[in-house]
């Protein structure tokens, strides 16, 4: 399917351990976010709610599959929208549990019962991380209410902008194209966004029914694309393609991200993200 997957995969049991334990002390350091985390955070969820909006009605349900410190749960709570989020990390999801009021829940995706259903069910930098992606996949299918909505943002792989130390490390068991990523999602569901850029951003529709033709579109050319990427995706491409100027690029964020969140509350910070964007 041109899917690129790690060579030694991890158990069930491995994945549970390291997510509900090590894994924010390991890549972040810390067991809750910094302020500057939280206005980062909070800027990414305004700009993905954004671009879900012709999708979703006032109201309606929404499940965040890794939720982690709960600032997109609280903006989709804030627009309008009846949302809850889990994830397997404690330390990030009490602190948004006591910050924001919001419902999240120690939980992996193998607990969600098939009764409970969701009109959007939302996975932002999860689907790579995940050891057997076509259950994922069906179990979203399963719990999705009729017509209801997949939203997925993962690495993409095809992009020559994004650093290649950045893009692989342990914690990724996954890496995707645009074609691989459809491969995956057609038997159950329809496209209906699709952004490639330095991420792969998707919105798909629940199909009414599985399709009876599995994989039909993914063939020589996604094996083709893949192999090409995971041959082509170094440092020198990096470099190539504007990764020297990096850094620079990084002073205005540094700025932003100090006038956004100094001296205010988690909140607070949360709640000015939201009135900085169109409503």
């Amino acid at each position: 399917c041109g899917t690129v997957q790690t060579a030694q995969m991890p158990t069930a049991d491995e994945l549970s351990e390291f997510y509900s334990i090590a894994y924010r002390k390991k890549y972040k350091n810390i067991s809750q976010p910094k302020p500057k985390h939280i206005y980062r955070a909070g800027k990414m969820a305004a700009e993905r709610l954004q671009k879900m909006k012709p999708f979703m009605q006032p109201g309606s349900s929404l499940l965040d599959v890794g939720a982690g410190g709960g600032e997109f749960t609280y903006l989709a709570t804030a627009n309008g929208l009846k949302a809850s989020g889990i994830d397997p990390n404690i330390g990030y999801l009490e602190f948004g549990r006591d910050e924001y009021q919001v419902s999240l829940e120690v939980k992996d995706l193998t607990d969600i019962s098939k009764k409970e259903k969701f009109d959007t069910i939302t996975l932002f930098h999860v689907l790579e991380h995940l050891a057997e992606p076509r259950n994922v996949i069906e179990k979203m299918y399963e719990i999705l209410n009729h017509g209801g909505h997949l939203v997925i943002e993962v690495p993409n792989l095809e992009s020559k902008r994004t650093s290649p130390t950045n893009h692989f490390f342990a914690a990724h068991l996954a890496y995707y194209t645009s074609l691989s990523l459809t491969a995956l999602l057609e038997e159950y569901f329809e496209i209906e966004l699709l952004e490639n850029s330095e991420i792969l951003f998707v919105v798909a529709k629940k199909l009414s029914k599985p399709a009876t033709k599995k994989w039909s579109r993914v063939n020589a050319k996604s094996v083709e694309l893949g192999s090409q990427r995971l041959k082509n995706k170094a440092l020198p491409e990096y470099l190539k393609n504007g990764g020297l100027f990096r850094a620079f690029k990084a002073i205005p964020k540094y700025f932003d991200e100090k006038q956004g969140s100094e001296g205010l509350q988690p909140k607070d910070i949360l709640d000015k993200v939201n009135n900085s964007f169109p409503t």
